[in-house]
């Protein structure tokens, strides 16, 4: 059955919801799925000022260091950007003396097992949870990475467009092997 025929599933916020209007209380998953693979692609073009208008103001974009790291502030992680860092290192992408980037690396982002987590209590922010495997190739060398990407989402607007409406407040990223050597992560996962 193709994305175009299935049926559309609900996914109902379940105990987490609270007081949220009855239009964030049932989630499409096909529209959440659809933001997902936008910004994967977005990832993969690099497309890097598309992305990052995908995030909310205060939106962060975090790699954990450890397996069931509560927060960014009071741990050490991978990578912990919000958006001054974001602008930061995309602006570093396009540089032509970033010469860790040449030649440019390439990426490949595959997302499957897209769940809604449901509601965040008090803010109604969605909580959409999936898996991912990232190819990054640069100079006859490719690395995998793998993990769970949990999204914090934000409705914005009526929901038109690639972006879906939606606006990332949190980005996490757990590496399957975060506490195992890794290679550089030269793009973002």
């Amino acid at each position: 059955m193709s994305a175009a025929t299935a049926p559309k599933s609900k996914a109902k916020a379940g105990k987490k919801k609270t007081g949220a209007k009855k239009a964030n209380a049932e989630i499409d998953i096909r529209e959440l799925e659809r933001f997902l693979f936008h910004e994967a692609r977005l990832l993969d073009e690099q497309r890097w000022e598309e992305w990052e208008r995908l995030y909310g103001d205060d939106g962060e974009y975090w790699v954990p260091a450890a397996r069931g790291q509560p927060d960014p502030q009071n741990h050490v992680s991978l990578i912990y950007e919000t958006g001054l860092l974001r602008a930061v290192r995309i602006k570093r992408f396009r540089h032509p003396n970033a010469f860790s980037l040449q030649p440019p690396p390439r990426s490949a982002h595959l997302i499957g097992n897209v769940m809604c987590d449901g509601l965040e209590e008090g803010s109604g922010a969605i909580l959409v949870r999936s898996q991912f495997l990232m190819l990054q190739f640069r100079r006859d060398a490719q690395d995998v990475f793998g993990g769970t990407y949990t999204h914090k989402l934000r409705r914005v607007g009526e929901g038109k467009g690639a972006d879906g409406g939606f606006r990332i407040l949190r980005k996490r990223v757990d590496l399957l092997n975060c506490d195992a050597p890794l290679a550089n992560i030269l793009l973002y996962l």
